[in-house]
């Protein structure tokens, strides 16, 4: 009996399942909340007594930073499956995605990839409470505790604004929400209710996903019909000396050239790009070129590899679409 009693106090202990204590910082985040955004102090005392300590957002938090070769990412993310995904999404979705690239240039198999490796289109459900995830790094995570209780007074803000519950938004480990993977500012900064039923809803609404992925790239420098990203071969030994200096295009296409970096396409030579050797494996790797729609990309999730999957699996639903409007399909 005494071995069951420890083997559960031991469970809930690692589990982290325990609630918040209300302490001094906490009540004088209710007050700030308050006295700077009117929302009662009451109200927010009660959110933050509701919310249960996540000890799995601490965990991925501290192992953010193993990187994994690209050799690992990219057979997560490129798949055959996850492109007929993206494919199906698409024709489900047609006439809002061509809507939201026409309003805000930004492509509709971008928007597409960017959700499916998201949330796989809305399919992935997410496994932990927002209210959860902020509150635990905003009063427990010294290193960006900043960051996290600005997204923690943002989702107060919104839940205050919808007359929501805030422990009804489901997030990822570090409390991004809804199909696109938004953090609470994002929402409020870039969501669009673009299904016209007076709300932005990034978790049940699609359409909602489509426009505001769309608006957040646009707001970061995205245009539509320039080149994103071109695969390239490298000879000789000075092409060492531009490869992986920084992810804002900063060298012409021509330098990179002269440089004895050949990329695949042709690509305007003033063009600028950056340029990345990507390791598959400790003996093979692949060379690209980044243009200023890529940086966009990385503006959303700054991560080359992330960048990279967007950008091949978004050719390759547009390949199937393409396809399919070829043999016939009503699609384009």
């Amino acid at each position: 009996m005494k071995t069951f009693i420890f083997v559960i106090i031991v469970t809930f202990l690692y589990s982290g399942a325990f609630a918040l204590e209300l302490t001094d910082d906490l009540r004088a985040f209710a007050s700030n909340m308050e006295t700077c955004y009117g929302v009662p102090k009451d109200k927010v005392e009660a959110w933050l007594q509701d919310a249960s300590f996540d000890d799995t957002a601490i965990r991925r938090m501290d192992s953010q930073t193993e990187s994994k070769k690209w050799g690992f990412y990219k057979p997560l993310f490129v798949t055959d499956k996850k492109a007929l995904g993206g494919f199906e999404f698409y024709l489900d979705y047609e006439e809002t995605l061509k809507k939201a690239e026409e309003q805000y240039g930004v492509s509709r198999y971008v928007i597409t990839a960017i959700l499916g490796v998201e949330t796989d289109y809305g399919r992935y459900k997410l496994k932990h409470r927002a209210l959860d995830t902020l509150a635990t790094l905003a009063f427990n995570y010294p290193r960006r505790a900043a960051f996290f209780s600005r997204e923690l007074t943002s989702l107060f803000i919104l839940s205050d604004e919808e007359n929501s519950d805030p422990s009804g938004y489901m997030s990822s480990y570090a409390g991004a929400v809804g199909l696109p993977q938004f953090m609470p500012s994002n929402i409020k900064r870039y969501g669009v209710d673009f299904d016209g039923d007076g709300k932005i809803d990034l978790v049940d609404s699609p359409e909602d996903a489509i426009a505001s992925v769309a608006r957040y790239l646009r707001a970061h420098g995205y245009k539509m019909n320039r080149p994103t990203a071109v695969d390239a071969g490298v000879e000789g030994k000075e092409w060492k000396k531009y490869a992986g200096r920084g992810m804002r295009p900063k060298f012409t296409v021509k330098e990179l050239s002269e440089a004895g970096v050949m990329p695949s396409l042709n690509v305007r030579q003033n063009r600028k790009a950056s340029f990345y050797e990507l390791k598959l494996s400790d003996n093979e790797s692949e060379y690209w070129l980044f243009f200023d729609n890529f940086y966009a990309i990385t503006r959303y999730n700054p991560s080359i590899r992330y960048a990279l999957a967007v950008t091949l699996l978004s050719f390759e639903i547009r390949s199937l679409v393409q396809d399919a409007a070829s043999c016939g399909f009503d699609v384009q």
